[in-house]
């Protein structure tokens, strides 16, 4: 019995010990291995197989699939709230100052602080990390201490611009007299001025302390106006001030610079400032108290006399050095102040050559009588003195008192004692044109008729004569007479009104109809002048050539006299060469005789032609005229 009860020991211990735990079939024995009680033992082949359970954390493939703990993705259940396998097999929850861990969906967690400590920042790594206790129900105030207990003091408070914490915590910046402060940088400093009033010592503890009403930009700090524009104490300090135009003082005529350098004063006593004054160098005068300039220039001529305001506010009136541009003179504004021996005024009724006004003009007021063109005072007005030959030419300038102008042309000596030049010029200055000049006349019955076709004074062979006088706005034929010589190119382009005018300034007037013809054609009533019968060669009518060497036919107007064979009476030219103008109107034409140098048919040439009459505003190359006198 006891023996039967050993072997079933045994038999039941080697069973179980061939079995996995949990779950592995207890019948399963160890395979081939014969069990002490052959009654019962199994085959080899027969061993009961692996009955599978959950995968735990021990070592032993619980679940049958041949993967052991972590290596079995099935371990997952044993360690989703296992604090000693939490998240992996072996993975302990442990943490300083805990009483209790707890494992939630694998990961460790707080449970319970040990006491006074707490879990402020939820990182489960440091444990229950700070020993600090809450305060300010745990809203984080000034005051040096982490009343939150987040492991950070004061958080939220910046020093440096916090007005209720200004440096360090409940420093308090207080409004001061006449302004407010602000935190700036961590220091209280003055944030704002009541209206008119300003900081001008920088001292926080008196505040806005100076009434002052700021009038500065941020480009100009002092206008020239007697007042404390920048708000600094100090008025009107040329460093900061606002300067008028460059050319306020001028830089031309009497207000040019008086130095650009000291060896421009000519003198070792004195020295050029930078205001282009020459000064003492001794600093003579300077700061001495004055009433005007003329007090500071008695010391020196380089001073000025000027008003400036002490930091009492009292005006002081004293000598600085003399400037070039303008100096500040407190409320009087800028001013100029020029040396003693200058003397500068406008221009009004000032003609003397000085820019008297610094303006860059000169004689302003004079520049019309000046001038031609004006203002540009390019081209001097020019004048004469004297008549005729005597006449001198010269400009207009100013008088020697400055007042006016006056003509500088000097009349020159005659050339002679007779004008007997029929040249539109008085030559021996007794104001009339060739008043002794004798006409070439011919008396036809009780007229006397111009032997030659009239012409210009001071026409000649080459050219008809010119307008002698032509810039002043009268024309020619009314300032001259008609001429009455031999060899001089005749008159045309004449208007019937111009060549009545210029016969009567020779003491006559045109011709009558009859008067030509009688001239014409004689007691024998010739044709032409020349004869009964037309012949080309003898006067300047279409058909003559005026220069037989050149080609073709030239035409043009002869001097008087050329063709000596045109001729009736000792008259020239009454055929040809210039049709004339007479007296007569026929139906508001006037009659026209004698033909031209274009004159092709004959009948057009002859003494008593007809039908050719012209209106009396024609101008023409062929048209001239002769006069007669007398009846």
């Amino acid at each position: 019995m006891k023996l039967t009860l050993l072997l079933s020991g045994i038999v039941a211990a080697t069973t179980m010990a061939a079995c996995a735990p949990e779950g592995k079939d207890q019948r399963a024995d160890f395979g081939p291995v014969n069990d002490l009680r052959p009654l019962f033992d199994l085959p080899p082949v027969a061993d009961a197989p692996c009955q599978p359970i959950a995968e735990l954390c021990n070592g032993v493939d619980d679940d049958c699939d041949g993967l052991i703990d972590d290596a079995d993705p099935d371990i997952e259940a044993a360690t989703v709230n296992n604090v000693d396998h939490c998240g992996a097999c072996d993975m302990k929850c442990e943490a300083p100052n805990l009483v209790r861990s707890a494992c939630r969906m694998g990961l460790c967690r707080v449970a319970m602080c040990t006491p006074d400590f707490s879990d402020y920042n939820g990182d489960y790594a440091d444990g229950c990390e700070s020993n600090c206790t809450l305060s300010n129900g745990a809203t984080e105030a000034c005051d040096n201490a982490d009343n939150d207990c987040d492991g950070t003091t004061d958080e939220g408070f910046d020093l440096q611009v916090d007005d209720q914490n200004c440096g360090t915590c409940g420093e308090t910046c207080e409004a001061v007299p006449g302004g407010n402060t602000g935190c700036s940088l961590g220091a209280c400093v003055l944030s704002q001025c009541d209206a008119g009033l300003v900081d001008a010592n920088a001292d926080l503890s008196d505040g806005c302390e100076y009434a002052c009403v700021l009038r500065a930009t941020e480009l100009i700090r002092e206008f020239c106006n007697g007042l404390d524009d920048d708000c600094d104490r100090s008025i009107d300090e040329a460093a900061d001030l606002k300067l008028p135009a460059e050319d306020f003082c001028g830089q031309t005529g009497v207000c040019a610079y008086e130095c650009g350098e000291d060896a421009d004063c000519g003198d070792p006593g004195l020295r050029c400032n930078g205001g282009h004054v020459c000064v003492d160098v001794s600093g003579l005068g300077l700061g001495a108290s004055c009433v005007d300039d003329a007090e500071c220039q008695a010391i020196h001529g380089g001073l000025a006399c000027v008003t400036t305001m002490g930091q009492d506010g009292v005006p002081l009136r004293s000598c600085v050095e003399r400037r070039h541009e303008p100096i500040c003179d407190a409320g009087a504004g800028f001013r100029c102040v020029r040396s003693p021996h200058v003397s500068t005024g406008n221009e009004l009724a000032r003609c003397d050559g000085l820019d008297n006004d610094c303006d860059g003009d000169i004689d302003e007021d004079f520049v019309a009588a000046l001038f031609v063109d004006g203002v540009r005072r390019q081209t001097p007005r020019t004048c004469a003195v004297g008549e005729g030959a005597c006449r001198g030419l010269g400009a207009i300038r100013c008088t020697d008192d400055g007042l006016g102008t006056v003509c500088d042309a000097v009349e020159l000596e005659p050339e002679g004692d007779r004008d007997e030049n029929c040249d539109g010029r008085d030559d021996d200055c007794d104001g009339q044109l060739d008043e002794d000049f004798v006409d070439a006349v011919v008396r036809v019955g009780a007229v006397d008729v111009f032997a030659y076709e009239a012409s210009r004074p001071g026409a000649n062979n080459v050219t008809p004569g010119l307008d002698l006088v032509p810039d002043d706005g009268v024309d020619a034929y009314i300032e001259t007479r008609a001429c009455s010589r031999a060899g001089t190119l005749p008159w045309a382009n004449v208007s019937a009104a111009e060549a009545q005018d210029a016969c009567a300034a020779a003491g006559g007037r045109l011709c009558t109809r009859d008067e030509w013809t009688a001239a014409c054609a004689g007691a024998a009533a010739n044709a032409y002048p020349y004869g009964r019968d037309y012949n080309a060669q003898t006067c300047n009518g279409g058909a003559f050539d005026t220069d037989r060497l050149a080609a073709g036919n030239q035409d043009h107007a002869l001097a008087g006299g050329t063709l000596v064979g045109c001729r009736a009476q000792g008259i020239y030219d009454l055929s040809g060469n210039l049709k004339e103008w007479t007296d007569d109107v026929v139906d508001g034409l006037r009659v026209v005789r004698g033909g031209g140098y274009e004159s092709n048919v004959p009948a057009g040439l002859t003494c008593s032609a007809v039908n050719d009459l012209k209106p009396d505003e024609l101008r023409s190359s062929t048209l001239g005229f002769r006069c007669c006198r007398g009846q």
